[in-house]
């Protein structure tokens, strides 16, 4: 009779708790399914770069030999077209907008699950240093990797370690962002008709490379056609200093990828990629990260080289090659992709290719305008236009200034060629400053040309 009730017992106890783990495996599967639906709902990614090349990356039909990560001036620099040929290998860029370094080392281990990477490049953009993660405000960097990373703990971990806990729901849950979204009908019928598309369905690039300014090249290469004109770069607000030094943050991700590395038998290298002059100067002092980082990875074997150090022979830092103030263009991710990869395959020595400092490269570029930063004062009856130059030597720069009234097309001489005095314009009015400015004592040609909005 005991042997019958413990055998009632142990029925009870075990029907008890398959009934909790199918109660719980139920809940799993509705809430996963609710999930979704939520996401596709709320979330706008028909236009994601990282969406298809993630998507791409998990589906290789060969080995990654060679991978690239970073920000964008890593996703914007290496066409992989051009790195595919001249390393004679499968390459990929795993790039992604503002990417820092524990998102690098998310990628990397997500890439080496599935393939034997022999080469790892990592960007090192000097902006990107010195965060604190736990003081992120604006997680869509991070975003932009976690939410097509495929489920798993290094997902989670990620996400853990990527800011603090106030915004985990948003990180696990990418639908709760939108959340404002839930009664904006014609949002979400819009929404549902982009995905349900056979283009976003398929993954299919973004862009089309016969029509468009930019478009997604494949693996990982965004191109962009358009071009900076001749110096003509400005802007309202100086660069960040050239100044930065690694957070505790970044030197634990830093480590991480270099241990990792190790430890997985990948060569690895950390670079950073051309910008514009312009901006370099303007934020000063660059020598010393670039000092900095060397000395840095020194200490654990680890090369680094930086392409704002080429010299001109090699790499051309004309503006038609960028396509703003930090980036380059396609016809300078193609130039780059090349001389990078040609040094990397031991076609050109280190000696060659680089000045020892970035003060040595502006001693050899001479006296040169690169752009300007300007401010505009409103007043009760005028605004004023004032010129801060971004140059290389002492020199006074002298300029023509038109002026183009908004809804006119009628460019009007402001300023025969002068010193680059401030601009008076009536407080109502709108339109484009056209600067052409030239070496001094001469007007045959137009060094730079600047378009300011005003």
């Amino acid at each position: 009779m005991m042997r019958v009730n413990l055998f009632i017992s142990s029925f009870r106890k075990y029907k008890r708790g398959f009934a909790a783990a199918i109660s719980f495996l139920a809940f799993a599967v509705v809430f996963t399914i609710s999930h979704r639906i939520l996401w596709y709902l709320f979330v706008d990614d028909t236009n994601s770069y990282t969406r298809i090349t993630l998507h791409e990356m998990y589906h290789q039909q060969e080995n990654i030999d060679v991978l690239f990560l970073g920000s964008s001036h890593c996703y914007r620099s290496f066409d992989t077209s051009v790195t595919d040929r001249l390393f004679e290998t499968n390459t990929f860029n795993g790039g992604s907008s503002s990417q820092n370094w524990d998102g690098s080392l998310a990628l990397l281990k997500e890439a080496q699950k599935q393939y034997q990477l022999k080469k790892v490049y990592v960007e090192m953009y000097y902006h990107m240093a010195g965060s604190n993660y736990m003081e992120r405000s604006d997680l869509t960097s991070t975003y932009l990797i976690s939410d097509y990373m495929k489920p798993s703990f290094d997902r989670v971990r990620y996400l853990l370690n990527a800011s603090s806990p106030d915004y985990w729901i948003h990180g696990f849950f990418p639908e709760r962002r939108n959340w404002h979204k839930l009664f904006e009908r014609l949002y979400i019928s819009g929404l549902i008709k982009k995905k349900s598309s056979d283009s976003y369905k398929n993954f299919e690039y973004v862009g089309n490379p016969d029509t468009d300014e930019e478009y997604y090249a494949g693996k990982g290469f965004v191109a962009n056609r358009r071009s900076v004109r001749a110096e003509g770069y400005a802007k309202s607000t100086h660069s960040d200093s050239g100044a930065k030094t690694f957070s505790q943050d970044d030197i634990k991700s830093l480590k991480s990828i270099i241990d990792y590395c190790k430890k997985h038998g990948i060569e690895l290298c950390f670079f950073s990629a051309p910008m514009p002059d312009f901006t370099l100067i303007d934020a000063g002092e660059y020598d010393s990260y670039v000092t900095y980082v060397t000395e840095f990875f020194r200490e654990y074997d680890v090369p680094y080289y930086d392409f704002n150090l080429c010299k001109e022979e090699y790499f051309s830092y004309d503006s038609s090659l960028f396509m703003d103030m930090d980036h380059l263009n396609m016809y300078g991710a193609a130039r780059f992709s090349e001389i990078f990869s040609e040094f990397f395959t031991g076609n050109i020595k280190a000696e060659d290719l680089f000045y020892s400092s970035y003060q040595d490269k502006l001693e050899a570029a001479g006296d040169r305008l690169y752009g300007l930063v300007y401010q505009i004062e409103y007043m009760e009856d005028k605004k004023v236009v004032s010129f801060e130059a971004v140059q290389n030597g002492e020199f006074d720069a002298v300029a023509s200034i038109y002026k183009t009234v908004e809804g006119t097309k009628e460019a009007v001489l402001i300023q025969n060629p002068g010193s680059l005095e401030p601009v008076s314009l009536p407080a109502e009015e709108t339109g484009q400053l056209h600067l052409y400015i030239y070496k001094e004592g001469t007007k045959e040609e137009a060094t730079n040309e600047i378009v300011i909005s005003y």
